[in-house]
């Protein structure tokens, strides 16, 4: 029964929700010249953790009944093996230990996660259900996932919620642009449910077409904070992995295989994380 209540959390997912931290705690070890590795930075993680764990099981009880006509079996409450009541009392339950934890560093970090805990239970919940109107959808997991996560790691580490916010930016778009880039496979699916997400508003070749120009977009503001000093100069070596990345996604609009396509986006993304995020280090 343990492991229904473990696939009910969806660990998988909440270990990404983690990267936007960890990314900000290597900025913030970056600027202020110091190791910043802490108990609060590993609470402001924990917190992360925390949130997105809540979203991600109050998100399958408000979807119980499209789970269930979709035949998700991979779902423990469509299997009926937690009740959805049970799930509703985990998945808001969940939320007091995170604010808990967060009034424990700080009133800003406390503010940060009282904001991402409402938007969590906004995206699935009526009457807002950000997840079904076009556009709110992505933004809203850009900002969760962006400047909300890296301005609790910054807040953790007694630094300015404001300066997070500038770094956090190029994060906030491509986060956005990837949520709905990832929608495209499953727009005719979302339709006949009547989730109407960005990428089904949009359709599948506008869609691309704002996610390429998104990515563009993020990759203008990171060269920017290069050239003024705010982010390594040596970070711009992302670049050709970025102009790698957008031909994929050219390639994808023109009719190329979606596995085919996004198992080299994979493999470019993390080498193009580290591209950008090694001269961060190198400079501590």
């Amino acid at each position: 029964m343990w492991r229904s209540y473990v696939e009910l959390l969806r660990p998988k997912f909440i270990l990404p929700s983690l990267i936007s931290g960890l990314v900000a705690s290597i900025i913030a070890n970056y600027q202020h010249d110091r190791a910043c590795i802490s108990f609060s930075l590993l609470t402001a993680l924990l917190i992360i953790a925390l949130v997105t764990a809540a979203g991600l099981v109050i998100n399958q009880y408000y979807d119980y009944e499209l789970d269930v006509s979709s035949n998700r079996n991979d779902l423990p409450l469509v299997r009926g093996e937690i009740e959805k009541k049970t799930a509703a009392f985990i998945g808001y339950g969940l939320f007091v230990p995170a604010l808990l934890l967060a009034f424990m560093i700080s009133k800003g970090a406390l503010f940060l996660t009282a904001v991402a805990s409402l938007l969590a239970i906004a995206y699935s919940a009526p009457p807002l259900r950000f997840k079904a109107r076009p556009l709110f959808d992505s933004f809203v997991n850009g900002i969760t996932y962006g400047p909300l996560s890296m301005s609790l790691v910054f807040a953790s580490l007694g630094f300015s919620i404001k300066e997070a916010l500038v770094y956090s930016l190029p994060f906030l778009i491509g986060l956005s642009a990837g949520h709905m880039l990832l929608a495209v496979p499953t727009i005719e699916e979302d339709k006949r449910f009547g989730i109407v997400t960005s990428a089904a508003y949009l359709g599948r070749e506008r869609a691309i077409k704002l996610g390429m120009g998104l990515y563009a977009l993020m990759s203008c503001v990171v060269v920017i904070y290069c050239l003024s000093g705010l982010f390594p100069l040596e970070s711009l070596t992302f670049l050709p992995l970025m102009a790698y990345i957008e031909f994929q996604f050219w390639r994808w609009l023109r009719g190329a295989e979606k596995r085919e396509v996004f198992r080299k986006m994979e493999v470019a993304f993390l080498l193009m994380a580290l591209a950008f995020l090694l001269p961060f280090m190198y400079g501590v």
